[in-house]
């Protein structure tokens, strides 16, 4: 989930309200947007037994098919239908191919301003979350039901409060800016039991489907969403607070991960200087930097960067982050002959669930609804998709398959 998802995340909670959960259909689909913008194709091949509904015609397709962008229509082989063509499976037939990919659900293509081609594929809830998992979180069972209510529950609020997709014609993208999906090809026995076991769970707060945050790795502690993003008011996400997050050394575990927990970054100053281009012309030589402050979780909130002929202060872990390409903003900063060395732990923004975290405490027996606790604090387990019975989710306690929840922190 990326920067802007978050700004807009807090200002939809504070000024609109967002849904009530107990207005949830009880038939959930979900627009995911597989290409759209500047990055759409020109033309994709779509194949499968399909029936098609194009703004100037319709029909049935038995064979691959290409569909290209040509001026102001799309072409189906060598038939103009149109601005837009929707695509969906005939009855009992298997599931649709995209480019060679298979994907649940059904598909619209929409003609681009810039001539290439927005792909939409709207699928059932509980479909996208089968191609979702799996990509999100590594195999473990119970760390899969983890990631399955986090899933499902950001599926629903960035539906239907963020809506930071709206504006594009869909709902939810496949990368990191909001959840990695790969359709069905992805899809695996073990995270689809963990999809049916927690069906229509979703996290609420009063009522209300929650901002279900999470990252990869928090280093050892979580922070708060005013520490991870300046200006945000702490007060209206109680519910993500600063917890200890001991299981995070789990990614020492995980071949190509291992990194995620404790790193270091050298950054050459001829490449910093690049990196920050018109902002550093009057620096001169850079000759070291400077922690000015940092937050209450311990993570760099104003870095100064000390030139020859001047001085520059980054403010805010996502504008130091970015600028370093550091993982994290909880580093320390040493110097060598190299440049500068960053050695930091965790990765990510560290607000909401520990996805290392939780993978940890799962492999060291906890149960899902006892990790759910530990990171999201005061909220419920909702049936329904939130229209359901809930149960209060407390820290420290309720079942778990041995032993008891990690220290509390902060709550």
């Amino acid at each position: 989930m990326g920067l802007v998802s978050r700004w807009l995340a807090i200002w939809l909670l504070l000024f609109s309200g967002g849904a009530r959960a107990a207005e949830a259909p009880t038939r959930q689909t979900i627009r995911v947007g597989l290409y759209y913008g500047d990055t759409a194709p020109r033309s994709v091949q779509v194949a499968g037994r399909l029936h098609y509904q194009a703004e100037t015609s319709s029909g049935d397709l038995q064979k691959p098919t290409v569909l290209a962008a040509d001026g102001e229509t799309i072409v189906l082989d060598a038939a103009r239908v149109g601005r837009w063509i929707e695509l969906s499976p005939a009855p009992s037939a298997p599931p649709l191919l995209l480019n060679g990919a298979a994907y649940r659900g059904e598909l619209r293509v929409d003609l681009q301003s810039n001539a290439t081609l927005r792909v939409v594929n709207t699928v059932e809830l509980e479909d996208y979350l089968r191609g979702v998992v799996p990509n999100e979180m590594f195999a473990d069972d119970e760390a899969y039901r983890v990631q399955a209510v986090i899933v499902r529950t950001y599926g629903l609020y960035v539906r239907d409060q963020e809506k930071k997709h709206h504006p594009d014609g869909f709902d939810i993208c496949t990368t990191g800016h909001c959840q990695v999906y790969r359709g069905l090809d992805s899809e695996t026995p073990r995270s689809d039991e963990a999809v049916a076991a927690t069906k229509g769970l979703v996290l609420t707060r009063g009522g209300r489907i929650i901002f279900s945050a999470y990252h990869t790795n928090a280093g050892g502690e979580t922070v708060e969403v005013d520490e991870a993003w300046p200006g945000s008011l702490r007060e209206a996400f109680r519910y993500l607070p600063r917890v200890a997050s001991p299981y995070d050394v789990e990614a020492r575990r995980l071949p190509g991960f291992e990194w995620c927990y404790e790193w270091r970054r050298t950054v050459n100053p001829e490449t910093l200087v690049a990196r920050l281009g018109a902002k550093a012309a009057d620096l001169g030589a850079l000759q070291k930097l400077v922690v000015v402050r940092r937050n209450r979780a311990g993570r760099v909130a104003t870095l100064r960067i000390v030139g020859a002929r001047g001085r520059l202060d980054i403010v805010g872990p996502p504008a130091i982050r970015a600028a370093f390409d550091a993982p994290s903003a909880r580093f320390e900063i040493l110097h060598s002959p190299e440049g500068f060395v960053l050695h930091g732990w965790g990765c990510g923004d560290g607000v909401g669930l520990s996805q290392h975290g939780a993978l940890g405490m799962a492999r060291a027996g906890y149960s899902y609804e006892s990790i759910l606790a530990h990171y999201y604090r005061g909220v419920e387990l909702s049936e329904g998709y939130g229209a359901g019975k809930s149960r209060p989710l407390r820290a420290g306690g309720g079942r778990t398959k041995r032993g008891t929840a990690p220290d509390r922190g902060r709550s």
